[in-house]
């Protein structure tokens, strides 16, 4: 140890050396990234392994009774060669959907002409037999041709679109391209006209009474002739993972969809129902969907659900807090409740090609399949096919939907049977040549992942794992763990003391660039040891130490050393580059802080925070005023459901603004370490909330009153304490001030009188410090409800050790200093024994 208590400094080429190791690893690391976003990330998701599957769209918009109007639709697939539609057209004009609608916005296009197709024009083409069951439905139209297939919901995901069903549509009504042998043209338009050689997977076991020995039979006699008629669901390509709400909204609409369904396909007595296909996120509005409406699937509504790409275990790049708990909740209710439900549940996951979705994330709680496993890789030209297919392509690929289409065309054979989902599930293996497969789904994926690391190697998979967007959000925790880490552990602990003498030999530039080098290096080297003993099989008493979450056992090490460090590097320019210029334009702009009466640290906390507030109106005006001219209602200001948004909203910026313009006093590095950690985590905690906030600001309707709650909710948790974080350290700023005016009026020493009282506080917060980051390290690839919890923990930590800093610096103090400084204690002690 050190004289002073510290190590031992370090030698003038040991620091050199450290600054240029720490350089070149950091640009070895933004090499990996610009490698991977630039050759091998768009070589390896981006592939053209499926041949494309075509159709002549055309949607029809249905009519839904529904409390989102002109927001979310239900729409029916149609081709423009298939003969039983095309009556439709002329009453759906405009409002028809086609390959022209696609390029045109909606705002654009001019001289709207038609409707919504409602009941009664029996769009689920219905023959008069079966009408006439149903009294109520007695004036429903007769159709030219009467033949419907078996009813398939595409349910879409993040920014997803209704259009992506319609390569799954081409598949319902066998027109998909150059590629369908079985039938030709004019043998497919006859039998939709005719309604022979075609139907709906039903009736279809009478055939067979013994066991399921004959289904492989059926499959290969009737699965050409089979007919899907294709709906789509329109959230506007809404992004769902950006806020809990979205995903609750979309689920109270699938179970309109399917209620509509339901009554235009009269199958409330079918034996079938309705088969879902999801994609993406569109999983858990369907989840949540069967949930909150348990007649759903009690009803045998809902009996069969096809999830494509969806992460069932966790959204990785999900931001918002409130959409990991929902995504929990959902997945415990599911395990207790899947049992009940009779829903077969099949997960077809990507493969390491989803740029979106881990593999491991798609694993469900039924039947799991890697979509390279489910269709003839050898048949395509594309040598990445064998790692699976990209986020969107597996909607379209037409191996793999021929596949789809055949687990489709059993699921509904059996489902008509009367099997329960194991049963179902069972054969679906069997048709799919899984049946004597040993290896679990985590297994496979296993595989695949030791399969890429011997085709590519270990530098070019660490730049395609870069490369994946899903991990901007852990990016964005990184940061927050570099700034706790740097500010909290290493520079009071090793960095001071060490590299202090710098600053007077080579200036606090070089003190600087060390003290970040350090870092740089220290930093990703915790991570990726923590992440290394997370994944290690250690036994302890029968308890295992292995706890990475999800795909984190996936992740190389050397993809989790440069991420941390690429990070750490966006941490350090927001602290040394952006936050500096800032603040050296602030002080300019900005009026330095005048003198302030002494006070305690309450009372002066109190008064900046009052002084603070000024600046709310400044930012409430704007918001309203945008309001009212983007939503364009005189009276919206006035509406219930846009006060609570508008006063969140005003808040966010506020808290922004004195994060980011503001001057202060002394020890400007230090705050800027400290507002860094604080902006970061603001975000990552309000953004969610923000966007939703903003949603109900431009007039869409929430019936919902949680929404209120959640915002409390997120004002007392997030931006309270970040307020108050920030309060605390101007008050320091303004008591320092105070301290700046007493020493160059009393010429005494500042730093000796910095430390008195600072001692005992010191150990105190330096254990709560190290607690902080040592949890948030150990858990920093983990997404659940909790990660939010590091702001207002953080906060309160600002808070007190700013009053500790603040202790010397109050009036009390003050009066004590001057009389040391004028040698005339006794005279302090006379005079305050009178004021008693």
């Amino acid at each position: 140890m050190a004289p002073d208590g510290g190590v031992y400094p370090l030698k003038g080429k040991a620091a050199a050396g450290i600054i240029l190791v720490a350089t070149l690893s950091c640009l070895s690391s933004l090499a990996f990234l610009l490698w991977g976003l630039i050759i091998e990330g768009p070589n390896f998701y981006n592939g053209q392994e499926c041949k494309m599957t075509y159709s002549r769209f055309q949607f029809l918009p249905l009519h839904v009774p529904t409390d989102h109007p002109n927001r979310y639709r239900l729409l029916k697939f149609t081709d423009g060669r298939d003969p039983r539609h095309q009556h439709f057209y002329p009453i759906s004009g405009s409002l028809l959907e086609g390959y022209q609608t696609q390029n045109t916005k909606k705002s654009n296009r001019n001289n709207i002409n038609g409707r919504l197709l409602e009941l009664h024009d029996n769009w689920c083409l219905l023959p008069r037999e079966e009408i006439d069951k149903n009294t109520s439905h007695s004036e429903w139209s007769d159709v030219p041709y009467p033949h419907r297939g078996h009813p398939v919901l595409y349910v879409p995901g993040h920014w997803g679109s209704f259009s992506q069903s319609r390569s799954l549509g081409a598949h319902g009504t066998r027109w998909t391209g150059p590629y369908n042998d079985a039938k030709t043209h004019q043998k497919i338009f006859e039998s939709l006209r005719s309604g022979k050689g075609m139907h709906d997977g039903t009736q279809l076991f009478f055939k067979y009474h013994n066991s399921t020995d004959g289904i492989e039979v059926l499959k290969s006699q009737y699965q050409d002739d089979f007919v899907m008629d294709v709906f789509a669901l329109d959230f506007g390509e809404e992004g769902a993972a950006l806020h809990s709400s979205k995903i609750l909204k979309q689920a109270d609409f699938v179970t309109r969809a399917i209620e509509t369904l339901v009554e235009g396909c009269h199958l409330g007595d079918s034996q079938t129902g309705i088969t879902i296909v999801a994609h993406s996120l569109g999983a858990f509005a369907v989840s949540a969907s069967l949930d909150m409406n348990p007649h759903l699937a009690s009803k045998g509504w809902v009996q069969n659900v096809i999830n494509l790409a969806s992460p069932l275990q966790g959204i990785p790049y999900a931001v918002d807090s409130g959409v990991h708990k929902l995504v929990q909740n959902l997945n415990e209710r599911d395990s207790s409740t899947a049992a009940k439900r009779n829903v077969a549940t099949i997960s077809v996951s990507g493969g390491l090609r989803d740029e979106l979705i881990p593999p491991t994330l798609s694993e469900g709680p039924s039947a799991s399949f890697l979509a390279n496993l489910m269709h003839d890789t050898n048949a395509t030209t594309s040598f990445n096919s064998k790692f699976g297919m990209d986020h969107r392509c597996i909607v379209w690929c037409y191996d793999l939907l021929t596949q789809i289409r055949g687990v489709i065309f059993v699921l509904t054979m059996t489902t008509d049977r009367g099997m329960n989902p194991s049963e179902r599930l069972n054969i679906v293996r069997r048709i799919l040549h899984q049946t004597n497969h040993t290896t679990t789904f985590k297994e496979e994926v296993k595989t695949l992942h030791e399969r890429a690391l011997d085709v590519k190697g270990y530098a070019a998979l660490v730049s395609i794992q870069i490369a994946a967007p899903y991990y901007l959000n852990y990016l964005l925790k990184l940061c927050i763990l570099v700034g706790l880490a740097h500010s909290h552990l290493l520079r009071p602990l090793f960095l001071q003391h060490p590299i202090k003498q710098y600053e007077k030999q080579k200036g606090s530039m070089f003190k600087a660039g060390l003290e970040v080098s350090i870092s740089l290096l220290a930093i990703p080297s915790i991570v990726t040891t923590s992440s290394l003993l997370r994944r290690s099989e250690f036994h302890f008493f029968g308890w295992s130490l292995r706890q990475c979450y999800m795909h984190e056992c996936e992740l190389l090490l050397g993809t989790t050393f440069v991420l941390t460090q690429l990070a750490a590097l966006v941490y350090f320019i927001i602290v040394y580059g952006v936050g500096f210029v800032i603040d050296k334009i602030s002080r300019k702009i900005f009026s330095s802080q005048r003198q302030q009466l002494s006070r305690t640290f309450g009372t002066m906390m109190c008064y900046m925070s009052m002084q603070s507030l000024r600046l709310y109106p400044i930012t409430c005006l704007p918001l309203a005023v945008g309001l009212f001219v983007f939503a364009g209602e005189t009276d919206v200001m006035f509406v219930s459901t846009t006060i609570a948004p508008i006063v969140f909203v005003s808040l966010v910026i506020l808290v922004l603004l004195k994060l980011i313009f503001k001057p202060t006093a002394t020890n400007i590095e230090e705050r800027r370490m400290t507002f860094a950690i604080i902006l970061i985590s603001l975000i990552k905690a309000t953004y969610g909330k923000f966007i939703y906030a903003v949603a109900m600001m431009k007039g869409i309707r929430d019936d919902n009153k949680w929404y209120n709650n959640e915002m409390l909710g997120s004002f007392t948790s997030s931006l309270l304490p970040a307020f108050l974080a920030i309060m605390a350290v101007e008050t320091h700023d303004a008591m320092t001030q105070n301290m700046l005016h007493w020493k160059r009026r009393t010429k005494s020493d500042f730093d000796a009188v910095a430390v008195i009282g600072l001692n005992k506080a010191h150990r105190f917060f330096l254990f709560s410090n190290t607690f902080l980051v040592t949890w948030y390290v150990w858990n920093v690839f983990v997404n659940y409800a909790g990660d939010d919890i590091v702001l207002p923990l953080y906060s309160i930590i600002t808070v007190a050790m700013s009053y500790w800093k603040c202790y010397p610096l109050s009036a009390d103090a003050m009066n004590i200093y001057s009389a040391i400084a004028d040698d005339d204690l006794s005279l302090h002690s006379e005079s305050k024994d009178k004021d008693e």
